[in-house]
């Protein structure tokens, strides 16, 4: 009888043992872990993009800048980018010789510089995807009239022009906000609506300004 209750509580403490190595194996199975935060280096902060710009009516404007962004601190970003526009103004001159209006087109080259914000550090929703976008921008283009005070052509500002032409530098210094959408993986799209504060008789611009742009981070 002794060594049979021995044997009893012998099976029954496998038994106990047993299950309390499933019970700990079956929360192994189900333990999850967080996944390692990827190493922060400078390539893991660099996007590469660029924007399409484009502005139809009396002004017609086209513009592609390919560009590359890096992230410094917080949500601040410094970017770089290229510009290429071409521009149309209807019935921009007017030609007293032969009494009609004359359009004004050019192709432009140049390069820009910008900040830019977002509130992702304040928000952790889709407003984090707004951002604030300052801009300098330099650009270069060519007239195809150049001032003269016996010219026979004249521009909405009563200028006497001449055949001829004529090169001309702009800076222009344009601020405003934008929104980001994601679109899956690190590709993603931002849309901006900005202001030129230095519009005038030279500006390619009539504001505001609408960009889209498409970018992927490396």
């Amino acid at each position: 009888m002794r060594n049979s209750t021995l044997k009893l509580i012998l099976i029954l403490s496998l038994i106990t043992a047993g299950s309390a190595s499933l019970a700990q194996d079956s929360l192994n199975i189900f333990h999850t872990s967080k996944p390692p935060i990827p190493k922060d280096t400078f390539w893991n902060r660099v996007t590469v993009g660029g924007n399409i710009g484009f502005q139809f009516g009396t002004v017609t404007g086209i513009m592609l800048s390919p560009e590359i962004r890096v992230k410094t601190f917080d949500q601040l970003y410094v970017g770089i980018g290229f510009t290429y526009q071409y521009f149309r103004y209807k019935d921009y001159y007017w030609d007293t010789k032969n009494n009609q209006y004359l359009d004004f087109s050019s192709n432009v080259y140049g390069g820009r510089l910008y900040l830019r914000y977002y509130l992702r550090s304040i928000f952790s929703n889709w407003l984090g995807n707004i951002f604030a976008h300052a801009e300098y921008e330099y650009l270069a283009y060519i007239e195809p009239y150049h001032y003269d005070p016996y010219g026979k052509i004249i521009d909405p500002y009563n200028n006497t022009l001449a055949e001829g032409k004529n090169v001309v530098s702009y800076n222009s210094l344009l601020i405003g906000a934008g929104y980001s959408q994601p679109i899956g993986g690190r590709v993603f799209m931002d849309i901006l609506i900005l202001f030129n504060l230095n519009n005038s008789y030279y500006s390619p611009y009539t504001n505001p300004v609408f960009r889209i742009g498409v970018g992927v981070g490396l």
